[in-house]
C-alpha cells in the first residue's frame, strides 16, 4: 500500500516531509521509510523524532511511527546507527549525560548559583553497558563510521 495521507497534509504532517528535495506526495517519508529493501539500514530512519503525527493522520490505522521506532535498535544493533545518536550513547557512557558538559555551562550555572553538574556513577554506567551489550553495538557503529 501506497498511501502518503500521513505526509502530504501541511501543517499536519510529518515534519521530514518539509524537505523537498528529498520527499513529495509521490515519495513521501513514510513510503521511504517502510518501503526500503532493508528498512533498517534506511539512514532516514533516524529523521523520526517520534511526533506521531503520522498516527494520528493515519485513515488506516497503520501507525507508521510504530514501525520505523522498532527499526531503529535493529539499525543501532546491526551498526546502522547515526553519527550523532553513536555520540549522545558515547557521551552518556563517558559522563552520564546525553550532552556535552562544556565550559560555558559550567561558567552559566555559576552565574545562575546553580550547584555544578557532577558525573557521578560512570563506572557503573559503563558495567551496564559491558554487560547489556551497549558497549559491543556502540563498538560494532564506530567501526562501521570508520
Amino acid at each position: 500500500m501506497k498511501c502518503g495521507t500521513c505526509c502530504v497534509v501541511r501543517g499536519h504532517s510529518c515534519h521530514v516531509m518539509y524537505d523537498e528535495e528529498k520527499f513529495n506526495p509521490r515519495y513521501t517519508y513514510v513510503y521511504d521509510c517502510l518501503g526500503a529493501e532493508e528498512p533498517f539500514q534506511n539512514p532516514n530512519i533516524w529523521l523520526c523524532v517520534s511526533c506521531h503525527k503520522c498516527d494520528e493522520m493515519c485513515p488506516y490505522e497503520v501507525s507508521p511511527v510504530s514501525f520505523i521506532e522498532a527499526m531503529k535498535p535493529n539499525a543501532f544493533e546491526n551498526g546502522h546507527a547515526h553519527p550523532i545518536v553513536v555520540g549522545e550513547v558515547e557521551n552518556v557512557l563517558s559522563t552520564g549525560y546525553a550532552f556535552p558538559l562544556t565550559l560555558s555551562t559550567t561558567r552559566l550555572r555559576e552565574m545562575l548559583s546553580l550547584k555544578p553538574i557532577q558525573t557521578l556513577a560512570i563506572e557503573d554506567i559503563k558495567r551496564i553497558a559491558e554487560q547489556t551489550g551497549l558497549a559491543l553495538k556502540l563498538k560494532k557503529n564506530k567501526e562501521r563510521e570508520s
